[in-house]
C-alpha cells in the first residue's frame, strides 16, 4: 500500500490518500498524473509519515486525510 498527497491550489489544502482510493487511483486522481490547473499530486510514499511530512511542507492552510479512504 502506498500514499499520495493532492495539493489543491484553489482551496488551499493538501489531502492525504491511500493509493487505491477512488479519488487517488495511484496518483491519477480524477485527472492525469502530475500537475493540472487545480493542483498537483505528490508521491507515491511508502509510509504515511512521509506523506504527512510532504502534506505539511506544502504550506497549505488545510492539511487533512481523505474523508473517503481514511489513510
Amino acid at each position: 500500500m502506498g500514499y499520495w498527497v493532492y495539493e489543491n491550489y484553489p482551496t488551499n489544502k493538501a489531502v492525504i490518500h491511500k493509493a487505491e482510493c477512488l479519488f487517488c487511483k495511484d496518483g491519477a486522481g480524477l485527472h492525469e498524473v502530475g500537475e493540472n490547473t487545480n493542483g498537483q499530486w505528490h508521491g507515491p510514499y511508502s509510509y504515511i509519515l512521509h506523506a504527512q511530512e510532504k502534506a505539511g511542507s506544502t504550506g497549505r492552510s488545510d492539511v487533512r486525510d481523505c474523508a473517503f479512504c481514511r489513510p
